[in-house]
């Protein structure tokens, strides 16, 4: 018998002559995070030295369903009794589940259930904690402490996308959700402080860093504000906001053009703010030539917070920080039209401005 850290995947398991590729690239997603040796074992990775870190990176891999400390036992119901009766102690009330993965075995799953309970005098609780028994071709896999993890498909599987990135709640979770879909996702911040090294050493830094334990190696982009700023002193304020976001979305593509990203990435709701409503959302838009993915465009406010605090973000998105959407104007325009919106891109000249601000551009790998 031995102590293992069991890593189970769902979605991969359906990617019928592709799952090798699929699981080669999460192993090596996972040995980027754990530095030790992942081994196979049907459809589960196992890691046999394991630490706390370990099992919370595992928590936030794109491609990982569930994660539990195991034992490994030789396959004789006397050891695996044995071993559930220390791990129980004198709580009898557990949430018990059992799997034959070896159809081979002797008894179905429900008969193995049946002898655990009645040989420990087990009383089945689904509210209380959960136990898992897997039944291998040589062995007992007994998971305890199982947790949920993020799903999906493992990085770098889904092409490479380019997520704009204000620190807010929506366009920081927006890219999570790009990375559990198997997208290597990097991030763009337009900042309004003096220099890019201010929004490192703000919350943009700390956000940032925290998306690298996700998707490890990945780059944010950072672009000065005031160029857009001093051209947007020609317009009406009224439609200072959506010139900003066609700004954002034209930069985004220049980028992607020159850096090879497939997608732009957006946190937009539908209607959750005055520059989300379709209007605005089509105004803005046209003309990209590379496709826009927005996540969260069906979602309520309180379906992306939940998220956030799922994932661990909520916390830091809301600290204070002077992001550019809170220095436009207040009371933006709701139904823009594109033929106007043409018009004040030639009035700002915003061609221009993109290539005098993407001069600008620092790259930093986290």
């Amino acid at each position: 018998m031995k102590k293992i850290l069991s890593i189970h995947y769902d979605e991969i398991a359906l990617k019928g002559k592709q799952r090798g590729y699929f699981q080669s690239l999460l192993i090596k997603n996972i040995k980027q995070k754990v530095k030790s040796e992942v081994k196979t074992m049907e459809t589960r990775l196992i890691l046999e030295n394991y630490n706390n870190e370990n099992i919370n990176a595992m928590e936030l891999t794109p491609g990982v369903s569930w994660v539990s400390e195991a034992y490994l036992i030789e396959r004789d119901e006397k050891k695996l009794l044995d071993v559930l009766e220390k791990e129980l102690g004198t709580n009898k009330e557990i949430d018990i589940d059992v799997k034959r993965v070896d159809k081979g075995y002797s008894k179905t799953s429900l008969e193995l259930k049946e002898t655990i309970a009645k040989t420990l005098g087990i009383r089945f609780n689904k509210t209380e904690r959960k136990i898992r028994v897997e039944i291998m071709k040589d062995s007992f896999i007994l998971n305890y402490n199982i947790k949920r993890c993020i799903g999906g498909l493992p990085v770098g599987s889904s092409g490479k996308v380019l997520s704009l990135f204000s620190g807010g709640i929506d366009s920081t979770v927006s890219p999570v959700e790009m990375m559990k879909r198997g997208a290597k996702t990097d991030l763009l911040h337009v900042y309004a402080l003096n220099s890019p090294d201010y929004a490192l050493k703000d919350k943009i830094g700390d956000i940032a860093k925290k998306l690298s334990s996700i998707e490890s190696g990945l780059n944010l982009h950072l672009v000065p504000f005031h160029y857009f700023s001093v051209s947007a002193l020609k317009i009406d304020k009224r439609y200072e906001l959506v010139m900003f976001k066609r700004f954002l979305l034209k930069l985004a593509e220049k980028i992607s053009i020159e850096k090879g990203y497939q997608a732009i990435v957006t946190g937009d709701a539908l209607s959750q703010v005055a520059s989300q409503t379709i209007e605005n959302i089509n105004a803005i838009s046209f003309g990209i030539e590379i496709p826009v993915f927005r996540p969260f465009i069906g979602y309520n406010k309180g379906e992306i917070i939940e998220k956030s605090i799922k994932y661990g973000f909520y916390n830091l998105s809301i600290m204070d920080y002077k992001d550019c959407c809170s220095i436009v104007s207040k009371n933006p325009a709701t139904k823009s039209k594109r033929s106007l919106v043409e018009k004040l891109e030639e009035d700002m000249n915003l061609e221009k401005v993109i290539e005098e601000s993407v001069k600008e551009l620092k790259t930093v790998k986290l």
